[in-house]
């Protein structure tokens, strides 16, 4: 820290800060603590910024004052080390082993970390406190990395439900008693989207689909029957691969009455952009496990076949969600399989051409395929053009189920046999998805984008 750093910390510390708070002994958490007066500091920022702040209050997670709140993972080590040294009274062992705390739970504290452990004992804090404050560290520090994971979903998520990570554990098959006591809770979590809403439904149910609609007609049962021989058709051939959907109750699927109440839906169950999803979406709130389910939101279209695609859209992710594992794929794999499975079941729709028209031009105007199956869903190819991102992965994805039905059910959620190769990941590794790829084809995925993109720029 700077000569100049230094003399304004050191007269910081001839401010006589007086605390408001009185702790117990090795509390087992840091209390805020304000300052009987504001104490001006240079703040040394990990970005390499230096900031000037009259710190008014501090605690656990974070110092107070002029410049905000600034918390401490965003400082240097060092800097925390010294203004905590400014802040904390003579002799004051609690407040010392609180600041040993905080510092110790910084990001690689190093020399830091060790010089505020001999500081806060020739402060007064004991042996028991200091081993307090080394456990109260580790939570300080489990609960930033918790901060950053939800930061870091919530950020995915308003990109697309389907960015932010799934579990990797397998699902269980439920028993009947189970299955059932999950449909109600899948059907109570639906009806919760519609409340928030400003909405109803009535229940249409078969054995797997649960249908919710804003109306009373008896021929919404016909939509429900048609979803389910949807989810048969599929579920039969993602078992014949190894794949095989283990449902944890009832699909929940939900038809808009209006474009105003689907608007006010997607934004109340999904708090994204509906402008985004035009049609169809699926939310996937947690169950009382912390585990993600999916719920089917479809738009409504005065075209019934088109409205049908859409559904079988929604009913695939969830299908596919429900395959051995909720973990995800890359994105053109995401993105690509559900519309696929929906095209071939909902023919009337003749989405065929539509799903391929803009990457078609994409393609044949020199955009290869390995700008959308390098990318994830924070590059640009899909935050700039999400349609066009779609597009693309439905034209590979097609391009491989023409090729092999099986070989890409297999490459989306079966297991997939591992040689006999001492190189080669265990099985209990799930290999990369690139190296995935080419276990179940033979051919890297680079190879294979090349040889769509030639096929495409002459063929439909």
């Amino acid at each position: 820290m700077s000569d100049a750093i230094s003399r304004n910390i050191v007269s910081a510390t001839t401010a006589a800060a007086v605390f408001l708070a009185i702790h117990a002994p090795c509390a087992a958490d840091i209390q805020r603590r304000v300052l009987s007066s504001e104490v001006p500091v240079t703040l040394e920022l990990a970005s390499g910024r230096s900031e000037k702040c009259g710190v008014s209050a501090w605690s656990g997670d974070a110092l107070e004052g002029s410049c905000g709140t600034v918390r401490w993972e965003d400082l240097k080590p060092s800097c925390a080390v010294t203004v905590l040294k400014a802040f904390v009274v003579a002799k004051d062992g609690q407040a010392a082993a609180d600041a040993t705390a905080i510092v110790l739970a910084m990001p690689e504290p190093g020399a830091a970390g060790r010089g505020i452990v001999e500081w806060a004992k020739r402060q007064g804090a004991t042996p028991e406190a200091i081993d307090a404050a080394r456990a109260e560290a580790g939570r300080l520090r489990a609960a930033r990395e918790e901060r950053a994971r939800k930061a870091e979903v919530a950020r995915l998520s308003a990109i697309s439900p389907e960015a932010p990570p799934f579990p990797s554990t397998p699902w269980k098959n439920l028993d009947p008693a189970a299955f059932d006591e999950a449909t109600a809770r899948n059907v109570e979590a639906a009806r919760a989207a519609l409340a928030k809403a400003g909405a109803s439904g009535t229940l249409h149910e078969s054995p797997r689909i649960a249908l919710l609609v804003e109306s009373g007609d008896p021929a919404f049962r016909n939509d429900a029957a048609k979803l389910e021989a949807f989810y048969m058709r599929w579920s039969e051939d993602l078992a014949r691969v190894g794949a095989a959907v283990r449902p944890q109750g009832k699909i929940p699927v939900i038809l808009a009455g209006d474009r105003d109440r689907w608007r006010l839906l997607v934004a109340a169950a999904a708090g994204i952009d509906p402008a985004r999803y035009p049609d169809v979406l699926v939310v996937y709130p947690p169950d009382a496990a912390g585990v993600p389910q999916p719920i089917v939101l479809v738009a409504p279209n005065s075209d019934r076949a088109l409205q049908a695609y859409h559904a079988s859209v929604g009913v695939a992710r969830a299908m596919l969600h429900w395959a051995r594992t909720p973990e995800r794929g890359p994105p053109w794999l995401n993105e690509g399989l559900p519309r696929v499975m929906a095209e071939i079941q909902t023919p009337m729709a003749a989405m065929d051409e539509a799903l391929r028209r803009d990457g078609l031009v994409a393609v044949r105007a020199g955009t290869p395929f390995q700008a959308v199956l390098q990318s994830s869903y924070t590059d640009p190819m899909w935050t700039k053009d999400f349609g066009l991102a779609q597009s693309m992965s439905y034209m590979f994805v097609r391009w491989l189920y023409e090729k092999n039905p099986d070989q890409l059910l297999r490459l989306a959620k079966a297991n997939v046999v591992v040689p006999a190769n001492p190189k080669a990941p265990p099985p209990s590794a799930p290999p990369a998805w690139q190296d995935r790829f080419e276990r179940v084809y033979g051919s890297r995925i680079g190879a294979a984008g090349d040889a769509a993109g030639k096929w495409f720029f002459t063929n439909d």
